[in-house]
């Protein structure tokens, strides 16, 4: 019981910083029994609690972030997703970093 308490103060935390940051939170928030992996379970449960989505529109955006399709996202999934969803691919960040392109 500790640790869900302990997990939904900090969502509500997140959540009022991801507003301002427009970011996802830390990868170890979503991994609730630490396996590496984000579960659908785990990332509905985040979602809603967080008040980020409802039940639905976080399946939705689960199904999106498991680029795979193997049932659970992995760090490099999310980022990958995330990175793709705010429109940069990997090679794009590269150069835009400065370093040149493939």
């Amino acid at each position: 019981m500790v640790r869900r308490s302990s997990f939904l103060v900090t969502a509500a935390m997140m959540t009022a910083l991801m507003g301002h940051a427009g970011e996802m939170p830390d990868f170890s928030l979503l991994d609730l029994d630490d396996d590496g992996l984000i579960s659908e379970d785990e990332y509905v449960s985040y979602s809603g609690s967080a008040g980020m989505a409802s039940e639905s529109e976080a399946k939705a955006k689960f199904t999106k972030f498991d680029l795979n399709s193997n049932g659970t996202v992995s760090e490099e999934e999310l980022a990958d997703a995330l990175a793709a969803w705010r429109g940069r691919s990997e090679h794009s960040a590269v150069t835009a970093a400065g370093r040149p392109g493939r």
